[in-house]
């Protein structure tokens, strides 16, 4: 699997990140949690609570050995877990809206000097175009995007992200 991009290891990942990344690998099978909560503890972060705070670095380089262990495909897959399991705030009530507000619940649950960001520019009707500068694999973050697109479009409503660039900040343009 490509190697995550080059970033901080400083800073720290809060335990609702750690626990979802773990919670969204159990969403396969039990296998693949025990797994990853195998990983984290080698990388001495042994099993997450959702209200503490944890090294970054340690974090960034268990989650690549867990990318590594599952695949680009299931990174994906873990990525569209994600909207699912965090607490959004409840004037959210449109894909426009959830996509601008990835950037806050992003900040929420990482803290340090530079630690990225998403930005969101909308483009037309039903599409818009998100920044995302982070550590994480690409596939994580176009799986996080369509499955928070879903989660906040009309019922039915066909998602369509493609990646336009990649590098330190990777670009993506999305349609509902």
């Amino acid at each position: 699997m490509a190697q995550q991009k080059a970033f901080s290891r400083d800073g720290e990942v809060s335990g609702q990140t750690v626990r979802s990344v773990v919670d969204g690998v159990g969403q396969f099978s039990s296998a693949y949690e025990d797994r990853a909560l195998d990983i984290l503890d080698d990388h001495g972060l042994p099993e997450p609570q959702e209200d503490e705070w944890y090294s970054w670095g340690a974090y960034i380089d268990a989650f690549e050995d867990l990318a590594d262990t599952v695949g680009p495909k299931t990174v994906t897959k873990i990525g569209s877990e994600i909207p699912g399991l965090v607490e959004w705030p409840p004037t959210i009530d449109s894909v426009e809206g959830a996509l601008a507000a990835l950037d806050e619940q992003y900040q929420n649950t990482h803290r340090g000097d530079e630690i990225g960001y998403y930005d969101f520019e909308k483009s037309g009707d039903d599409g818009g175009v998100v920044e995302c500068k982070n550590p994480y694999p690409d596939a994580l973050d176009e799986g996080l995007l369509k499955a928070t697109a879903e989660k906040f479009s009309d019922d039915g409503a066909f998602v369509r992200v493609e990646q336009t660039s990649e590098g330190e900040v990777s670009t993506f343009q999305i349609s509902w």
